[in-house]
This record gives C-alpha cells, structure tokens and sequence, in this order.
C-alpha cells in the first residue's frame, strides 16, 4: 500500500489496495492515521458493491443509517445521490460540512462514483484546520469560544427527506477541536450555519460570512476529479467539500455516512 499525499494541504491517493478484501490491521492503522492527518483519502478503481462498501467505511468508524437520503436497493446503509436527470439537486454546490444540524454531524462519509458525466462532476475539498491557522492570532483568540446555530431544513427543500430534519436548530463551537489530532479547525459554512449567537445582527453580517468564505481560499483547496469505482472519504470535523455543478448528464454516487462525535 502507498499512501501519497496531493500537492495541496488536503488530501491523499492511496494506491495498492483492494477495499474488497479484509484490510489487515496494521494497514487499517496507517490508513486512519493519514485520514486524521489529510482529512480525506481517494482510491482510484475499487467498484465496490454496497456490503463490500461498508466494510471500506467501517475502517474510519462505524457506518450508521442516514434517514435524510434515499438508500440504494436491498441495503438500510449505503444512500443513493441521484442526479440521473443531470441537474445537481439539494445543496452539495455550495461549501459545507454534512449535516451540521445535527447534534453530533457524521464522523465522515464515504462516496464512490457509480455513474458519472462525459465531463464535470468533479468534488472539491478544503482544509478548516488550515483555514483556522490562516487567520490572525488576534481574529483566531476572538473566535474561540464563540458558538453558531445550525439548521437545514430551509436549505434541502421542503420534500420528504427535508421533512425528516430536526426542527430545532442547534448550537456548536464555531471553532471545534479535532478529537484525534487536537487540530483547531473552523465549524461554520454559509448552507446550514444560521448566525453567531453571541453576536449582533450587525456584526454577524461582517464576521460570519467571511468565516464561511475561508473555504474559497484556492491555496486551502484540492480538486478531486471523479472516474467511475474512484472513491474519496473524507474527515467531516476537519474538511469542508463542494460538488460542481458542472453538467447536464446523469451522475450517481454511493454514500456511507460514519456515526458522529461531540462538537466540542
């Protein structure tokens, strides 16, 4: 197994492994520790089927039921992200950590290209540890501390699975620390983060947004572009991501969701 780091402060390629196997323990170590370090890992040409899938997932923790996604056929844990109609739906095109109106967001997920455009689709990725350690110690002291509310429902639409979010929002540190690498990573986005509460209307209009463009930065980005079998999982505590809407041919993608932690 090689592990190979991109040219940018996110993400890996690991090459030599087949995640349809059993992966044997000493790789299992390595692997989850490069994913702590580079906060998402891309295998290239795995083609796996939904239980072989979530036997991959279970190496970064423990793969659970996600009621706000339509699961594949015959399987309760691996979801469906269907655009066979071409149009990107709900709001993975915008920056944003899954599900952050939850009291505790995924650990991470898993997605594997199923069926991908002639063109586009690509996934990008940005690193909120090194968003936090690119502010100024005085912006960084100010933040800590601070909380934000989180909600989806306005966001996702008003269909069945939207129905299912909690109706209310909850509050999380708008700076969390890694549980694993006691990294300082920033833990708002503009999809789901509602405001800063203990902060003014006027000054959340000022400090809130730029906290949510960090993620815009090029220099804190990787741009992962998608062949069919490839698959990315990525640390939800640590990275940001943003699926292009880039086309108009179908795209489906597998996705398990790893249970979450504390936000503290």
């Amino acid at each position: 197994m090689k592990i190979t780091p991109t040219n940018s402060l996110v993400g890996a390629y690991v090459e030599d492994i087949d995640l349809s196997a059993p992966v044997e323990s000493d790789a299992v170590d390595e692997l989850v520790s490069a994913w702590h370090k580079w906060g998402v890992l891309f295998f290239r040409n795995q083609n796996l089927n939904d239980e072989q899938q979530v036997a991959a997932a279970s190496i970064f923790g423990d793969p659970v039921p996600y009621d706000f996604a339509p699961t594949t056929e015959g399987s309760e844990i691996v979801h469906k992200i269907d655009n066979e109609d071409g149009k990107p739906k709900g709001g993975s095109s915008n920056w944003h950590t899954d599900a952050t109106w939850l009291k505790e967001p995924p650990r991470g997920s898993m997605l594997q290209a199923i069926k991908l455009p002639s063109s586009g689709g690509d996934t990008l990725f940005a690193s909120m540890s090194a968003a936090f350690d690119s502010l100024s110690p005085s912006t960084q002291n100010f933040i800590e501390g601070l909380t934000a509310l989180h909600h989806g429902g306005s966001k996702l639409g008003a269909n069945r699975i939207a129905k299912k979010i909690p109706e209310d929002a909850v509050s999380h540190p708008v700076v969390r620390t890694h549980p694993v690498t006691g990294k300082k990573c920033i833990f708002v986005n503009r999809l789901f983060t509602q405001g800063i509460n203990e902060l003014n209307p006027r000054e959340n209009e000022a400090l809130l947004p730029m906290l949510c463009d960090l993620s815009l930065r090029p220099e804190l980005q990787f741009r992962f572009q998608w062949e069919e079998g490839d698959i990315a999982v990525w640390d939800n505590r640590s990275v940001q991501h943003y699926a292009t809407p880039d086309y108009s041919e179908a795209r489906v993608m597998h996705r398990v969701v790893l249970a979450g932690d504390p936000v503290e």
